[in-house]
């Protein structure tokens, strides 16, 4: 048998078609859906006459509908257990405990329980006079039900924020801002432009922001500033295409030239950058709004941004502050290493003196323990004294040493000015490069050699060859006399 379970409309369909007076026909065509879905079931025939069909009921349709008709609409049960009593024990227990009922982690079934009942004291009026019930952890973890006075807690959601365009003002009580604005717009729309530039105006002042005329040479209308952020605004006006008929000079030409009309909508638009890619900037006319209506957005947008900006350029302090002192601690780190090196170089030093002093005291010890002719003890006692001397000099135990003085900041002191170059520039009068340039004698030439006077990293003067040094200088040459 066919599928006969039926909605609401197909069921009033089917009563009418088997007990109306009016017959269904194809003339009332809002019915044809229904009735050709009741005839695919088999409840109902559409037979045709004269080019229309009429729909009549069949044997199944029949005993369908007087099977429906004849079954009572669905009844609560009565086994289902009435929440009544645990709402009253609720309410009960909530009263003993001072107001708060706390239930440790229940089962889901316990807290589906609590809930029927707090339902149910709401519902029958056994909440007390003055009080509200409200609850926490719906569904997971531990259910709290709290008894507080006053009203229940309404979620009511703030007014929609406006910004007032004044109908008609004045031009002299324009916004100085306003008044000397540039609006790109057709004269037509050139004083409602100014008014919501006024009113703009006045929301941004009225939040604290700055507002001022742009620098010549942009296209912006007007400049808001908040903080250290500043938020250029265009305005713009639509246009759109019609034919110019201007350029015809005879009925029978086609017109193909088109021209551009204003077409009264405006816009403002903020300057889109990079930082804010993806956020709204254009706000204008349409068929469902008008440019007024979009002016909190707009402030709302400008907040936003600014706070963007502001947390931007923390975060960039933040990172900068945080290499400042990566590079003060390995600084301090290297100086602290800087130190402990000279003062290791410096023990090394002291020990390999000491070693020196002893050994040459033992070799004395040595020389005059050795038997030798009386001349030759003279000349060796004259030598084991100086070499005591010498000892006694580089011994570090005789100087008392302490802490080595910490080492002084290594700076880099320029060799003079070479020899051979002095006649040169005497002879040129060329002006010597600083020798700044010149750290050693390698570095000295290959500086001199690409000076820029020196003809394009060459050494004119010495025909591209590198400079010759002090000696070769002061070499003699062949066929000089």
């Amino acid at each position: 048998m066919a599928r006969t379970n039926l909605n609401e409309r197909q069921l009033d369909v089917l009563r009418r078609i088997c007990h109306g007076e009016t017959p269904v026909t194809s003339d009332d065509s809002s019915l044809a859906a229904t009735v050709y879905a009741l005839r695919n079931r088999g409840l109902v025939t559409t037979p045709r006459a004269d080019g229309r069909w009429s729909a009549a009921p069949t044997e199944a349709g029949l005993e369908h509908l007087a099977h429906t008709d004849a079954t009572p609409a669905p009844r609560p049960s009565a086994s289902a257990p009435s929440t009544a009593p645990e709402a009253a024990e609720l309410i009960s227990r909530l009263q003993q405990a001072g107001g708060t009922l706390r239930i440790t982690n229940p089962t889901p079934g316990e807290r589906a329980r609590w809930r029927r009942a707090l339902h149910s004291a709401r519902a029958d009026h056994l909440v007390p006079d003055g009080h509200h019930l409200q609850h926490t952890g719906r569904d997971k973890g531990d259910l709290v039900i709290t008894l507080r006075p006053g009203p229940p807690l309404r979620g009511s959601t703030p007014p929609p924020e406006t910004v007032p365009v004044p109908a008609n003002l004045p031009a002299e009580r324009l916004h100085p801002a306003a008044a000397t604005a540039l609006i790109p717009a057709c004269p037509d729309c050139q004083p409602r432009a100014r008014r919501i530039l006024h009113a703009l105006c006045h929301a941004a002042e009225a939040k604290n922001y700055t507002v001022s005329n742009p620098e010549s040479g942009t296209a912006a209308s007007l400049v808001i500033t908040t903080g250290d952020s500043s938020f250029p605004l265009s305005f713009h006006e639509g246009a759109y295409e019609v034919p110019d008929p201007s350029g015809v000079k005879y009925a029978w030409q086609r017109v193909t030239a088109r021209t551009t009309r204003p077409s009264h909508q405006l816009e403002l638009s903020l300057e889109y950058t990079y930082a804010h890619r993806g956020r709204r900037s254009h706000w204008g006319d349409r068929q469902r709004w008008r440019l007024e209506d979009k002016l909190p957005a707009l402030l709302r947008e400008i907040a936003h941004r600014a706070h963007t900006e502001y947390e931007r350029r923390q975060a960039q302090q933040r990172k900068e502050e945080e290499t400042r002192q990566r590079w003060l601690t390995a600084m301090q780190q290297a100086r602290t290493s800087l130190l402990e090196c000279h003062r290791q170089q410096a023990l090394r030093t002291q020990v390999q003196a000491w070693q020196e002093a002893t050994a040459i005291r033992a070799y004395c010890e040595a020389l005059e323990d050795h038997h030798a002719t009386p001349h030759v003890a003279e000349a060796t006692a004259a030598w084991t004294a100086w070499a005591r001397a010498y000892a006694d000099r580089i011994d570090p135990v005789i100087q008392n040493p302490g802490l080595p003085d910490p080492p002084s900041d290594h700076t880099r002191r320029p060799a003079p000015v070479p020899a051979w170059l002095e006649p040169v520039r005497a002879q040129t009068g060329m002006t010597v490069p600083p020798p700044e340039l010149a750290w050693h004698s390698v570095a000295s030439r290959a500086a001199y050699r690409f000076w820029p006077w020196s003809g394009g990293g060459t050494d004119v003067l010495s025909g591209g060859r590198d400079p010759p040094s002090a000696a070769e200088a002061a070499r003699p040459k062949r066929g000089v006399v």
